[in-house]
């Protein structure tokens, strides 16, 4: 496991990203002052942000929590290249999106929202773990 802690992760990717906390915020839909404060250890994301930080991050919520080096993310993609490129997955879930009737594609929707909020879930539940571990 890594010895760098939340906050060091996020700043060192940002840095490597070559975004400003202002750009990181705005990716991740958040101020400016909170991206300061997660990367000064001051506070912590919650399951929700940590997610949509680590989608701006373009890592995973377990790398930001813990580090590990079996999770290291490759070297960032200009964003604006992101937008316009999709892999083969996702082009095929779009693919078989639009082949469902309209009331499906609301089903389905709503179980990927259900999901992803069941993901959050766990990891703010990492997160009070990680919490309660480092306070022993």
């Amino acid at each position: 496991m890594s010895d760098k802690s939340l906050g060091q992760r996020v700043l060192l990717r940002r840095k490597e990203m070559k975004l400003t906390q202002r750009d990181l915020g705005k990716a991740a839909g958040v101020s400016y002052a909170t991206i300061s404060l997660w990367e000064s250890g001051t506070t912590e994301p919650s399951g929700k942000n940590l997610h949509t930080l680590a989608k701006a991050l373009q890592c995973t919520p377990t790398w930001l929590l813990f580090g590990d080096e079996d999770k290291t993310p490759a070297p960032a993609v200009p964003v604006e290249t992101l937008s316009q490129e999709l892999s083969d997955d996702e082009r095929e879930m779009l693919d078989l999106y639009r082949s469902l009737p309209e009331s499906e594609q609301i089903g389905q929707l709503q179980n990927l929202r259900a999901r992803v909020n069941n993901f959050n879930k766990l990891f703010d539940e990492l997160l009070q773990a990680r919490k309660r571990t480092q306070k022993k």
